[in-house]
């Protein structure tokens, strides 16, 4: 959002089915960021409710990056370290093709707040 000035909503999928999933049609563009660990069962389902009801997505999934190389029971303790990483390439990669770079800001150390 604030990188490259975009509306956008950044949710846990378990937040999803409270409400935010009724704003889904076929043009809205999402990404899902599945996990591992105890919580992928709720982003299972996201995915499922988007290959039914979106065509606008992206899924960007840690099990596939990872390839069972993080034990299992300590895997859903390094989501984060894996993929902010990801997430930041690519907005890095969305500011490259809108010509908008990440460092612009309009408020973000710029005026007290």
């Amino acid at each position: 959002m604030e990188m490259q000035w975009k509306h956008a909503v950044c949710l846990h999928t378990g937040e999803y089915f409270h409400g935010p999933f009724e704003t889904t049609d076929k043009q809205l563009p999402m990404i899902l960021l599945m996990s591992e660990g105890r919580t992928r069962t709720l982003d299972e389902r996201c995915l499922k409710f988007l290959n039914t009801y979106a065509e606008n997505f992206i899924t960007i999934d840690f099990a596939k990056i990872n390839k069972g190389r993080i034990d299992p029971s300590v895997v859903e303790f390094f989501n984060p370290v894996v993929m902010i990483p990801v997430e930041r390439y690519y907005v890095s990669q969305m500011a490259e093709l809108r010509g908008h770079s990440m460092d612009d800001r309009r408020y973000m150390w710029k005026v007290e707040y």
